[in-house]
This record gives structure tokens, C-alpha cells and sequence, in this order.
């Protein structure tokens, strides 16, 4: 009983003994658990900030730094390693919206337009960059780099201009030659972008000068000389990469193309004789060659010669036309216009009616130029007739009616020659010699007022026609509307500065409204241009008062404004029989040189 009492006793003490330490443990670990961890001390947000970064805890970066932010929106450092551990953790969008928030508290952040500048340019839209890296050359003008980068981005958008004004920029500061031949590369393709092929062909000239055995760059200047019609330049270029890749067939043909519009017929004739040599006689345009040859062995005189090649291919090649029509025209050219008309009436019997057409027209035009040649050899009834000839085959053919209206002038059957002038007008208004034939009959039969408004129709067709303008310009003059009269004669000093003859009809319109001290000028210009000026000299006399030395020195006064037509009115009345005699003598000396009555077969034929 006594053992049982004391056990049990022993076992009541345990079990408080534990109790009590269990209750005393859980106490500590709950006091341990609600007490707080202790943190590391920082100097300042930023400094806590830049250790999470470093740390890469971007997720607590960017929840403190936020915070922060709301207290002190302008802490620059504080929003830029935001923004950076933003972007370095794939939230672009918000990255961005803080760089855009510190261009807003300081705008010449150099490093933020940068970092916003390339954004824009890899994800757009292009505008923004460029913004930003005007911006950034705003500041910092010498900032190469943001040169480099706004001319991609200009080429990018197209604006080419801008683009090639970014790069020469940075050609003016390059010094590396590699580099400098790059961009020279970059301008040219820039240049002709816009189609500017003249500087584009000088800047690839440049590269050439580098590099002169290029062949890509031969290639690109012949190709740009061609489009520019530098046909020096081009035959240079094709001679070159002939020289280096051997005889091409393609820059032969154009070296001939180039020759014949250069005229040079011997260098053209060379060229088509290496086509015909390297090309088979089964190609499709080997008999074209051939025929070119024959055209260009015609305009270098080589009738004969030309008449029996092309006789030979047409027994050849009895149905190619082509060989038949230049053969014609090599008949009118020795002066066999009949075996020239034969050729085509030939043609008109083996080709079909709309072609026949064409040919009825070549023959109206080889017998017009036969009618010509007749005319130039003083036998007018037959040329007449020939004239007529050509109208019935073809009635509309507006040459025969210009040479008709030509052979009347000439031999003063003015009547006709204006009604074959005007027909010729008729038929193609917008030819500018057809006005001046009529403009020089008009005034023959003496209706100025009508010669007048012809000449002026011819000038104003084509304003480069000088001897329309001229007789315009003396038709003013013989109308006393001096002012108009000046203002046409310095134009035509545009055109052929050293015209002694329009000199000298400038200057007498001068005297004519009084300006002494100009007639002066150009009196003496149109004597040094021709000293033997009789009339420039006699009147220039006459003003000074004494025997013209042409070995004094000239002072020219400058030009004044054009004088306006009613401020003559009082020199007119006083010069009006002066100025009826001399231009009425000067008028018939420029139309003797300026109407030519050589009938121009070769010109005819050409067209045929």
C-alpha cells in the first residue's frame, strides 16, 4: 500500500515537472516567432535600392522604389534604376513610361533621350526616335552616333533628303578609308533614290578614283553615264570593262547606239562590223544589225559601198523590208530618186494594207526631196511638178507644203507661198519654222502687222527659235513698239551671246528710244565680236563724233530695266523716219541669212 502511494506521488511530480516544461518552451518560441527581424541599416532609399539590384531582387526593387516614388516623384536616381531593373525584367512598357517621366523633370538628360532613342528604333514607332535623337543633336551637335542613327532611320521612312544630309555629316568627320568608301557607297544608292543620277554618278566616280579596276563600279558609272547622257563618259566606262571582261555582246550594242547618236559614223560603222562578227546569222537581231551598218556606212558617205551590201542581203533576205527602205534612201542620196520610188511601189504590192500605208507616205517624202533637188538645180517647172506628185500620194504630208511654201518665197511668188504655209500649219500647228515661213512672206509682201503675229506664234511654239525671235524683235522694231523690240533682242543674246548682227540691232534699238550710252555699248560689243561691222561701226561713229579705236579700253554699263512701252511715245514720233530706213535695210540682211533656200535633201531623207 505504502509502495503503491509512494509511485503514484512520484509520478504526480513528473507529470507537473513536464508540464510546466512544455508550457515554458512554447512560451519562448512564440516570443521568439511575434518578435521582428532585425534589418539591414541603409544610408538612403537609393542605396537599398541599388544593393536589391545588384542582388537581382527586382520584384522588391521595384515594390520599394514605387513606394519611395510616391513620397519624392522628383528623385531622378531613384526613377532610373527603377526604369532599368523594369527593363531588365521584361516590363518594357511601365521601363519606358519612367524614362519618358525623367525627360519630363530634366530635358537635357543626354542618357535617357539615348536609351529612349534606340527603343523607338527597334520597336517603333520611328517618329519617337527620331525625336529623341534630334533631341540628343541639340545638345550635343558632334554626337555621331545619333548622325548614324537618324540616317538609317531617315532612309527607313524614305525621307532620303534628310537621310543623305545625315551622312554627309558624318563623311565630313570620317578619316578611316574603308569607311569613308562605305559611305560614299551609302550616298550614291541614297542618290538615286531620288533620282538625282548626276550625283550619283559623281560620288561612284569618286569611289572609282579609290578603286579604278572595280568592275561592279564600272559597271554602275557606264549604266548612270547612259541615263545621264554622258556619252563620253559612258563610251569611257564600256571600253573599260570590255578591257576587262572581254567583248560583251550587250555593251557593244550600246557602244554602236552611243556612236551613232554621237554621229561618230566611222566609230559606229567599227562597232556594228564586231556585232555582225560575233553574233550568228540565226539570231533575231542580226539582220537589224546589218541594216544598222548599211544606215550608219549612209551618213558616213559610203553610198556605193552601202547600195551593193544592201543589194547582196536583199538577195539574201528577199522579204526583209527594212533592207528595201534604206536602200531606197541610199538611191536618193546619189540623186537616183526614180529606182528609190520603183523600191517602194515594189513594196506596196507585197505588204499588207495598213503597212502599205506607211509606204505611201515614204514615197510622197522621196519624191518631195527629189522636187528639192530639182529646185536646187534651178529646174522650178519640174520641181513643181514633182511637189504636186508627192501630194497625190500623199495629200496631208505637211513637208511637201513647208518646201512648196519655201520655193514660192524664193522665187517671189508670195501669194502661194503663204497659202502653202498656212496649209502646212493646218496640218501640224505646233510647228514653230511653219510660223516663221509665213512670219518672212508676210513681211516681204510688206504686212508687218501680220509678219509680226506669225513670228510671234513661231517664238512662242518654241522660245529657242532665235531666227523667229529675231524677226520678231525687227518686226517690233518696224512697228516702233521699242521696249518689246530690246527685250526680244537681249533674249536672243541668251541663246547666241556673240551674234555680231543682233549686237548691232539691239544697239540701233537703243538709239532708236534714245539711250545713247547703251547703242554705245553694244555697238562696240558688236564690233568686237566683228570688227568689219560696217554699219555697227558707221553708226557708232556717228554717235561719237569721231573715228571709232577699237584699241581704247571699253567700259560697258550695265543693263537697265527693260523701258516700258509708253514711255517712248515722244522718242517714236521723233525717230520714226530714222528707224524706217535702217531697219528696213537691216530687216532684209537678217532674212537673207536666217530663211536659207538650199533645199536640204539630206535633211528629207533622214526622216524617209
Amino acid at each position: 500500500m505504502n509502495i503503491l502511494l509512494i509511485i503514484g506521488l512520484v509520478l504526480f511530480i513528473g507529470t507537473v515537472f513536464w508540464l510546466h516544461y512544455i508550457f515554458i518552451t512554447n512560451t519562448i518560441s512564440e516570443e521568439k516567432r511575434e518578435e521582428p527581424a532585425k534589418e539591414p541599416i541603409y544610408d538612403n532609399a537609393l542605396d537599398r535600392c541599388r544593393k536589391l539590384y545588384d542582388q537581382g531582387l527586382h520584384a522588391e526593387l521595384q515594390r520599394y522604389a514605387q513606394r519611395e516614388l510616391a513620397k519624392n516623384y522628383g528623385d531622378i536616381e531613384l526613377r532610373r534604376i527603377l526604369a532599368q531593373s523594369l527593363m531588365e525584367s521584361g516590363n518594357e512598357q511601365m521601363a519606358i513610361m519612367h524614362y519618358e517621366a525623367l525627360l519630363n523633370i530634366n530635358s537635357y538628360d543626354i542618357e535617357t533621350q539615348q536609351i529612349l532613342a534606340k527603343y523607338y528604333s527597334e520597336n517603333g514607332p520611328k517618329s519617337k526616335a527620331i525625336d529623341h535623337y534630334e533631341q540628343i543633336l541639340m545638345y550635343d551637335s558632334g554626337n555621331i552616333e545619333a548622325v548614324e542613327a537618324l540616317a538609317k532611320l531617315y532612309d527607313e521612312i524614305q525621307d532620303y533628303e534628310k537621310s543623305i544630309e545625315m551622312y554627309q555629316m558624318i563623311l565630313e568627320a570620317e578619316v578611316d578609308e574603308a569607311r569613308i568608301i562605305e559611305l560614299k557607297y551609302t550616298l550614291a544608292d541614297l542618290y538615286l533614290k531620288i533620282n538625282d543620277n548626276e550625283k550619283s554618278f559623281q560620288m561612284y566616280e569618286e569611289i572609282h578614283k579609290a578603286d579604278e579596276d572595280n568592275l561592279e563600279v564600272l559597271i554602275l558609272l557606264a549604266d548612270l553615264a547612259y541615263k545621264n547622257k554622258y556619252w563620253q563618259d559612258c563610251l569611257k566606262y564600256y571600253k573599260k570593262i570590255i578591257s576587262i571582261v572581254g567583248d560583251d555582246f550587250e555593251i557593244l550594242e550600246k557602244i554602236a547606239q552611243i556612236q551613232v547618236t554621237l554621229e561618230n559614223w566611222p566609230e559606229a560603222i567599227e562597232a556594228y562590223n564586231k556585232i555582225i562578227s560575233l553574233e550568228d546569222s540565226s539570231s533575231i537581231n542580226y539582220l537589224y544589225h546589218q541594216n544598222e551598218l548599211c544606215n550608219a556606212m549612209l551618213k558616213n558617205g559610203q553610198y556605193r559601198e552601202a547600195i551593193s551590201l544592201l543589194k547582196d542581203l536583199l538577195t539574201q533576205n528577199p522579204k526583209e523590208t527594212s533592207f528595201a527602205f534604206t536602200l531606197a534612201q541610199a538611191y536618193t542620196l546619189v540623186g537616183e530618186f526614180q529606182i528609190g520610188v520603183n523600191i517602194y511601189n515594189k513594196l506596196l504590192g507585197e505588204l499588207p494594207s495598213e503597212q502599205s500605208e506607211i509606204i505611201i507616205k515614204y514615197i510622197s517624202n522621196l519624191i518631195c526631196a527629189w522636187a528639192q533637188d530639182l529646185f536646187k538645180k534651178g529646174e522650178y517647172n519640174q520641181a513643181f511638178d514633182k511637189f504636186f506628185e508627192a501630194l497625190k500620194y500623199d495629200e496631208e504630208n505637211d513637208e511637201v507644203y513647208w518646201q512648196l511654201g519655201k520655193c514660192n518665197y524664193y522665187i517671189k511668188s508670195f501669194q502661194d507661198s503663204i497659202a502653202h504655209f498656212k496649209r502646212a500649219i493646218a496640218i501640224k500647228p505646233q510647228e514653230s519654222m511653219y510660223y516663221f515661213g509665213l512670219g518672212c512672206a508676210y513681211d516681204e509682201m510688206g504686212s508687218t502687222k501680220n509678219a509680226k503675229i506669225a513670228f510671234y506664234d513661231a517664238v512662242n511654239i518654241n522660245p529657242m527659235n532665235t531666227q523667229a525671235r529675231i524677226a520678231y524683235a525687227i518686226s517690233l522694231t518696224k512697228e516702233l513698239e521699242y521696249a518689246q523690240s530690246i527685250e526680244q533682242f537681249n533674249a536672243v543674246l541668251k541663246y547666241i551671246p556673240d551674234n555680231a548682227d543682233t549686237l548691232y540691232n539691239l544697239a540701233l534699238a537703243y538709239e532708236l528710244v534714245g539711250d545713247t550710252e547703251r547703242a554705245i555699248k553694244f555697238y562696240k560689243k558688236a564690233l568686237d565680236v566683228e570688227p568689219e561691222h560696217k554699219e555697227a561701226k558707221h553708226n557708232l561713229e556717228l554717235i561719237l563724233g569721231e573715228p571709232y579705236n577699237p584699241s581704247e579700253t571699253i567700259e560697258y554699263v550695265e543693263d537697265a530695266p527693260i523701258i516700258e512701252a509708253q514711255e517712248l511715245n515722244s522718242e517714236n514720233e521723233k525717230n520714226n523716219e530714222n528707224s524706217e530706213t535702217i531697219t528696213q535695210n537691216t530687216t532684209q540682211e537678217e532674212e537673207s541669212s536666217i530663211f536659207n533656200a538650199e533645199p536640204a535633201i539630206e535633211e528629207k531623207t533622214e526622216e524617209t
